[in-house]
């Protein structure tokens, strides 16, 4: 397995430091601001973690993460002071500078602090602004499941 780690302090702005990604295949090519990473993808920061297929990395002007996109096959852990959260969909767009994850496609949403289930067709999780939308395509209803506490 090729081995690449690149530090980006723009990833998850809550957990600066190092964000290491692993692959089969990377590819990057001059002009076009994408270093693509392929085949058993593994990002990891702290204690966000994302697992795909393939990962993109579209590069800004200033050679800074400006977006990454996971494509097929994606489990994700998002971990911080508010949220302690995992799941699958089958494409996740993270954008740094907003701390905000838009999650496309048969989303499965684990919230292991609060214990509850979220599915959806596409569900929106903005941590500056401390928002989360969850979307359906019409076809399959939202649907949340909590635990709920018997009084006997």
């Amino acid at each position: 397995m090729k081995y690449l780690s690149i530090l980006a302090l723009s990833i998850m702005p809550l957990l600066a430091g190092n964000l290491e990604i692993t692959s089969d295949d990377f590819l990057y090519k001059d002009g076009e601001n994408t270093a693509k990473f392929i085949g058993h993808v593994v990002a990891n920061q702290a204690k966000n973690v994302i697992h795909s297929d393939t990962l993109i990395v579209f590069l800004d002007n200033n050679n800074e993460a400006d977006r990454y996109k996971a494509i097929k096959n994606v489990y994700f852990e998002i971990v911080n002071a508010k949220k302690d959260i995992n799941g699958t969909c089958n494409t996740l767009n993270y954008f740094p500078k907003e701390d905000k994850y838009v999650l496309v496609g048969n989303v499965v949403i684990n919230d292991r602090k609060n214990n509850r289930k979220v599915y959806g067709d596409k569900i929106t999780i903005n941590n500056k602004k401390g928002t989360s939308y969850v979307g359906s395509s019409g076809k399959k209803p939202v649907k949340f499941i909590f635990k709920v506490k018997s009084h006997k």
